[in-house]
This record gives C-alpha cells, structure tokens and sequence, in this order.
C-alpha cells in the first residue's frame, strides 16, 4: 500500500517492533475464502504437493533474484554479488525447474495467484501513474496562486476550511473546485498533507509542520508512525502549539473525491480496456478518507469530479 501497488486499506499494525506484522482486514477475508476454495478443490494435502512445490520454490527464487537486486542498490560490486547470487540461484533454479513437471497435477494453482496478483498491482501502479499524469496537467503552483490573490477578489467568508491534499506544493483540486463554484474561500484556508514515516512512532512535539504563505492561507504537515492511528481533531488542537487555533463548529473539511470512469470506445486504447476497468473499480471502492483520517462526517464537505482514463 505504502509503495503505490495496493488501493488505500484498513491496515492494522500488531507490532511496534516489526514494521511487516500487520493485519488487513479485507485481505484476511480473502485468504479465508482462497483456503475454502483450495480445501474444496484438492480434497487432501497429498493433492496439494504439486502446488506446494511450485510455490515454495517459485519463492526461493524470486528470493534470491530480489536479493541480488538488493545487493546492487547498496554498492555491491559484481565480482561480490554475482558468486553469491549464482551459489543460491543454481539450487533455487533446480528445485524450481524440477517442480515444473508438476504443473499439470496442482502446481497451476499458484501460478494462477501469482498472476491474479501481479495483475490487480500492476494494474493499481500504471493507472495511478496515468492519473498522476493528468493531475499534473493541470496543477497549478500553491505560491502563485496565493500570489494572484487580491483583496476584492475572492470574496472571504468567516470560518476555517481545510483542503486534505496529497502534496502542499500546488493547489489542492477541490480548492479550485470550491472557488469554481462557490467563487468565495473562507478567511483562513488550510491545505493538510498526512505522511506515514518509517518507524514505529512519532512524538507528539514531530508531529507537526505548520507554514503561513500569507492571505490567510496555511499549510500543515501531519507526521505519523507506522503504528500511529491518524487522527486529525487531536492534530487541530496540537496546532495551537503553533498559533493556530480552530473552532470545530466554525471549520470545514473540504475533500476531493474523484470519480473515475473509462473513455468512450472509439478513444479507448485497444485490450487496455479491461485494464482500466479493473483499475477503476478498485479506486472506486478504496477506504473513505473521511474514516481513515477519524473527521467528523457532519463537517466534511466533499467535492469531485469525473475523471476519464
């Protein structure tokens, strides 16, 4: 999830030490069903050996490709790496290629997973690739668009709005939205970005970064832990900390819900189309932002739009 190949999920962690041991509901939910369906199907574990086999030595080398690569990217020259990948790689690629004789007899069954996989996280990586490219089409700098401002135009109403942003370098699309329409902003308007570090825990006094860029405009970084469970309301109040003080019944959490939807055929790109529509509804089916970062759902105000990919 944390490196773009899975949609937003409830992840709970059950560690602080180990930062992999976590529990994700719904994929939880899904191995119980795989392991009702291959109980079902193979009826016996001497049935499961072929698949066993495929498995665990399909995973022995990939193991070892992954470390290889691992080995590169710290600085490991070649004449190092390379004996050691091909000690492991020639027993692992034994094993395996012994194991592909039973394909036929049950080894198909991980191999149809493996591919199922790959294919929704490939899937999820490129269309996220795709509309990141469409929002940079049309992303517009944050400083300038602060710079533009004047006085007289917008409008300014009394209260807070808060726009929940992937990246506080430009303006937040349901910003612009909101000024499409509404042409007013409130007379203090707040872009939050929430990061998820690398280690178990962040103290309360990390936790925040808070920049004013003038105009009433802010921006506020929240720092998490792995094991951190995102709570926006207690970040409001840390803010005053920083200067900045929020009434809750005066404030307003502005959130982007894009809406996405394929291309007519005649624009689509030929046997992608299954692709999109796989991508599509796993986008349309993440876990809501609103849930996941515990705002209260009667001052959330949500504004989209559709996207076509």
């Amino acid at each position: 999830v944390q490196l773009g190949y899975l949609p937003r999920l409830e992840v709970r962690h059950t560690s602080e030490q180990e930062i992999g041991q976590v529990y994700v509901p719904r994929i939880n939910s899904a191995l119980l069903v795989a392991v009702i369906v291959l109980v079902i199907g193979f009826r016996s574990s001497d049935n499961l050996g072929a698949a066993y086999g495929i498995a665990v030595s399909g995973m022995m080398a990939i193991t070892t490709g992954l470390a290889f690569l691992y080995m590169r990217s710290r600085g490991w020259s070649l004449a190092v790496a390379v004996p050691i990948f091909a000690a492991f790689g020639i027993i692992d690629l034994t094993f395996f290629s012994a194991n592909l004789l039973k394909i036929a007899e049950g080894g198909w069954f991980p191999v149809v997973v493996a591919v199922v996989v790959f294919t929704i996280m490939a899937s999820w990586w490129a269309g996220r690739r795709v509309l990141a490219e469409l929002r940079a089409r049309d992303a517009l700098p944050l400083g300038q668009f602060v710079d533009g401002l004047t006085a007289e135009k917008p409008a300014r109403i009394p209260g807070t709005s808060i726009f929940m942003t992937r990246d506080l370098r430009h303006v937040p699309v349901a910003l612009l939205h909101a000024l499409k329409h509404y042409k007013v902003l409130h007379e203090r308007v707040v872009m939050m970005q929430v990061e998820t570090e690398d280690v178990p825990h962040i103290p309360d006094e990390q936790r925040l970064e808070i920049a004013e860029l003038g105009k009433g405009f802010y921006t506020i970084r929240l720092r998490y832990g792995f094991t951190d469970e995102p709570n926006v309301l207690r970040a409001l109040a840390q803010c005053r900390v920083g200067g900045l003080r929020f009434n809750l019944m005066e404030t307003s959490f502005i959130i982007g819900r894009e809406k996405l939807r394929p291309r007519p055929r005649k624009q689509h790109r030929g046997w992608w189309r299954w692709r999109d529509a796989l991508f599509i509804l796993m986008s349309n089916n993440t876990l809501d932002a609103t849930e996941f970062f515990r705002i209260p759902p009667n001052r959330v105000v949500e504004l989209g739009g559709q996207i076509e990919i």
